[in-house]
């Protein structure tokens, strides 16, 4: 039996308007973060990284620190469908049974064995820079003094016990008071140093206890989270949360990051509903391609 028009119009108008789902052609919203996968995005991905590989592994996307050795070192997800012998001239350095280079990866996510690997969809770009934000986490901070200065400057109270050995006894003394979080020098002048201590403790016992080897200028500040919490978020992170290619505890900022080979919104949201919003900042190697 012949469909009457207006019932066709209508099915095609709502297959039109139907939510689209993973991997599908409808548009994915952008991520609320640039180093985090919105969920609905199934791929391909790209990333932009160091690719390694010698005689005893095949290409790896470097991920994490690289020894600046020669060859250089690292480690990371195998990318499969990778070929030195494929890329443009130029775009790679070797040395024995070394090759590496910058490239731009366009790829899926594969199982292999017990690990996840980069599989090639398109074929790899060389690179002019690396990518942003980058795969190693970035610890920059501010180490100025947070403390209000004194009236009339920054002193020492005995110069005496202001020696760099009497700072040595500080930093060793510190991280031993409940709560410690992080020690820091804030060099205002040359020759004139403030020795700062963040807490998640009491205020009064971390000074009292500093104060018994340090003369000098002294700022004690509070912390949101302990170094020994941290170290167990750490260590819970690496145990039980997504498979981490590289975990970090920055100290400064009073929080983990990890690096994992994908890391969608969702996977944040759930560190964040365990651990607090923004303990646990995760960063994902592969990223979604730019429109």
């Amino acid at each position: 039996m012949t469909r009457p028009a207006a019932a066709l119009f209508v099915v095609l108008l709502l297959a039109a308007c139907a939510p689209q789902g993973p991997g599908t052609s409808g548009t994915v919203p952008a991520p609320s973060r640039p180093d985090l996968v919105p969920d609905a995005h199934a791929g391909p991905f790209v990333t932009v990284g160091t690719v390694l590989q010698d005689d005893g592994h095949g290409p790896q996307l470097c991920v994490g620190a690289i020894a600046t050795s020669y060859p250089p070192q690292c480690g990371g997800p195998d990318v499969l469908g990778f070929a030195f012998d494929d890329v443009p001239a130029g775009s790679s350095e070797g040395v024995l049974t070394s090759r590496w280079g910058l490239f731009t990866l366009t790829g899926v996510v594969e199982r292999v064995g017990d690990r996840d690997a980069l599989r090639l969809t398109a074929p790899p770009r060389p690179a002019t820079a690396p990518l942003d934000p980058p795969l190693v986490a970035d610890f920059s901070a501010d180490f100025t003094t947070p403390c209000p200065a004194p009236a009339g400057g920054w002193t020492e109270p005995d110069p005496a016990r202001a020696s760099d050995d009497a700072l040595g006894l500080a930093a060793g003394v510190a991280p031993g008071v409940p709560g410690y979080a992080v020690l820091w020098i804030d060099e205002q002048a040359p020759g004139h140093r403030v020795l700062n201590v963040s807490t998640a403790g009491e205020l009064a016992a971390m000074e009292g206890a500093v104060r018994e080897v340090w003369g000098g200028a002294l700022c004690v500040s509070p912390a949101e989270r302990s170094e020994a919490d941290l170290a167990r978020t750490l260590s819970q992170v690496q145990e039980s949360g997504p498979p981490t290619l590289d975990v970090q505890l920055d100290a400064m900022a009073g929080r983990v990051t990890a690096t994992v080979l994908l890391a969608r919104e969702s996977d944040q949201r759930h560190l964040d509903q365990r651990y607090g919003p923004g303990v646990v900042r995760l960063s994902s190697v592969l990223r979604v391609p730019a429109t």
